[in-house]
């Protein structure tokens, strides 16, 4: 889905209209979380969420975060639901051989970093990955998953988009009331540039996003993308000094027609522009339109990875022992 825009201006009518469903959406998903027991696992659990529809960064974050703990030579899986994806699993996620409309267009971009299973029971999913040898999970999209223990529980937050303007579906943006979301967080990572700042009493960790260089045959860009927040992605483009000439957003893990993809070449070859999208969107595309198409690269980057690899092993004594 696209976010109406109004989730993202202070409370007015449409919001106001509205917010007794999000009342009701936000009592109903308090209580679903709490209505079922939890379950315990034998590795850690590290989950990494977001308290938001969509375009938080918690993809991002979770490669990076798996790529610290696997510098520090843990054996990191991931798991996912794998969100529109066919497959109900539990499935490893092969690259070459899955598609987005298989898996879901996450689980790609998680399974080039580490082994990745898809599981529309998450809990199916972590004991493939106990079979298989993992030191720990990291559960995508895990904030809100009932029936599982996390050991550890990050919410990322975008700084240009927060919170919107705090209220829960359909009313704002929230997945379920922020003071319950932040009761069951135990540290945030705020990614982006100031001015949103945290308070509350969880611990922050800062990171930003690392814009790759672009080498492009034109200066001129027709970008698009099918993301949960597209202004994040056209933000960082500006910042790279790109002409912007036409922008076209998509819904949120939109699968691209072929249609859609000539209609946005015609556009490009109408303003003789390049074509340019993110790595999540290119991923989706058969190779044909893959070679056609230019990509803009992100990486996280935390300001004090060694500060927060420090608090993974206070909060998981477990991995600390592991590696005495």
């Amino acid at each position: 889905m696209k976010a109406p825009s109004f989730w993202y201006k202070a409370p007015g009518f449409l919001s106001t209209l509205l917010s007794p469903l999000g009342w009701g959406y936000g009592l109903l998903a308090s209580w679903n979380y709490s209505s079922q027991k939890p379950q315990h696992f034998s590795i850690p659990v590290i989950s990494v969420g977001n308290l938001v529809c969509g375009g938080a960064g918690k993809t991002p974050v979770a490669l990076s975060l798996a790529k610290i703990l696997q510098e520090k030579g843990f054996q990191v899986h991931f798991v996912t639901r794998g969100y529109k994806g066919r497959e109900q699993g539990p499935l490893k996620v092969n690259t070459s051989q899955h598609s987005a409309r298989d898996v879901g267009d996450e689980p790609l971009l998680l399974a080039q970093q580490a082994p990745t299973w898809v599981s529309k029971k998450r809990g199916d999913g972590i004991q493939k990955a106990i079979e298989n040898k993992a030191d720990l999970v990291i559960l995508d999209d895990g904030h809100q998953t009932k029936g599982i223990v996390k050991d550890l529980s990050f919410i990322v937050v975008d700084s240009l988009q927060g919170f919107g303007n705090g209220l829960p579906l359909p009313a704002g943006p929230l997945r379920e009331p922020l003071t319950e979301g932040l009761k069951r967080t135990h540290a945030v990572i705020l990614l982006g540039e100031p001015p949103f700042a945290m308070g509350g009493p969880q611990p922050f960790y800062r990171a930003r996003i690392i814009l790759q260089p672009l080498t492009l045959p034109t200066k001129s860009v027709v970008a698009f993308c099918g993301i949960g927040f597209p202004q994040k992605f056209y933000h960082s483009l500006k910042k790279l000094k790109v002409d912007l000439v036409a922008t076209k957003s998509f819904p949120d893990h939109h699968i691209y027609t072929e249609k859609d993809l000539c209609r946005l070449a015609n556009l490009a070859k109408k303003n003789k522009a390049t074509l340019l999208t993110t790595r999540k969107d290119w991923i989706k595309m058969n190779s044909s339109w893959q070679k056609q198409l230019h990509v803009s690269d992100i990486a996280v980057q935390f300001e004090d990875a060694p500060g927060l690899y420090r608090f993974i092993l206070e909060k998981i004594p477990s991995l600390k022992e592991e590696r005495a």
